[in-house]
């Protein structure tokens, strides 16, 4: 037997006082729990208890003893109730790998229905490049990451919620001779070089930042042409004041959705990851609807 399990009657005899009770506590024979005590004694080479008629009392070691033990019991106690309460989504955490701009499109929605349902769980956004976000969703630091399909990341599975095509865009005015794009390892930097190596030209943007906004603003004040997705682009596109770039630098529609370990995932995501899903199926619904409404009104 144990240590763990030896001390555990211990604690359990010195409390109730009385061998016969603790080994009812405990769904445990009463010569099994004496012998224990016994063995424990001996290994400690100390009297743990005094026997009288009415049971046991501790002996002054063994008092001391208890007080070490019964703080170890109450910290075990305590994770117990802690995992329970995570189980029973009543406290918990979760922490999402995401760009601010894909946070408002895909997470607002489903991150606001789940806290109404669960507000005692904790959300947390990690803003990083895409390289950077795999290696702590790897490391457990995250439990999932909202992004682009990426076909070179392997060890994690991925559900798509969202189809989203890239554009070029710059002012009516802006120079063209510029091109702006995200930092080294995201996703749109990598979709920028591979573009410019089809059309042959250099593969090194003229100014890199860190997020979409910053480069919409940019191209929108004329200083180039910005790679980003058209959703983070179009209000600007509907008012004027950026368009799309001449016609042979037109991107695909890449696939957003989240990334995460199946071994790694804690009983909050699990969760919210269906919230998740609800939201996926909202966008096909919108899209099946769009396309009846259209071929009504097209014939």
């Amino acid at each position: 037997m144990d240590n763990l399990n030896k001390y555990k009657m211990f604690y359990e005899v010195a409390k109730e006082g009385n061998i016969t009770r603790a080994a009812e506590k405990l769904y445990i024979s009463q010569p099994a729990i004496s012998q224990t005590i016994k063995d424990l004694e001996e290994e400690l080479g100390v009297a743990l208890f005094i026997r009288n008629k009415k049971g046991v009392e501790l002996t002054r070691v063994g008092c001391e003893i208890f007080a070490r033990v019964e703080g170890a019991m109450l910290s075990f106690k305590s994770i117990d109730q802690m995992i329970n309460e995570q189980n029973d989504l009543a406290n918990g955490k979760i922490i999402i790998g995401a760009g601010s701009n894909i946070s408002r499109d895909l997470l607002a929605g489903p991150l606001t229905e789940f806290l109404m349902e669960f507000p005692n769980i904790k959300i947390e956004l990690v803003e990083e490049p895409q390289d950077v976000m795999f290696k702590i969703l790897k490391e457990g630091k995250v439990d999932l990451v909202i992004t682009q399909k990426n076909d070179d990341i392997d060890g994690f599975s991925f559900c798509p919620l969202k189809d989203y095509p890239y554009v070029f865009v710059r002012s009516k005015v802006g120079r063209t001779d510029k091109f702006i794009t995200m930092a080294k390892g995201t996703y749109t930097h990598k979709l920028f070089v591979e573009t410019m190596k089809k059309l042959g030209k250099s593969t090194a943007p003229d100014i890199m930042v860190a997020g979409y906004n910053m480069a919409v603003e940019l191209a929108r004040l004329g200083a180039g042409v910005a790679l980003v997705p058209k959703f983070v682009a179009q209000k600007c596109i509907d008012s004027g004041e950026l368009v799309e770039h001449p016609e042979n630098y037109k991107l695909p529609t890449i696939t957003f959705g989240y990334y995460f370990n199946d071994y790694l995932l804690n009983p909050a995501t699990k969760v919210f990851l269906k919230f998740l899903d609800k939201q996926k199926w909202r966008f096909c619904f919108k899209i099946l609807r769009n396309y009846i409404f259209f071929s009504i009104f097209d014939r």
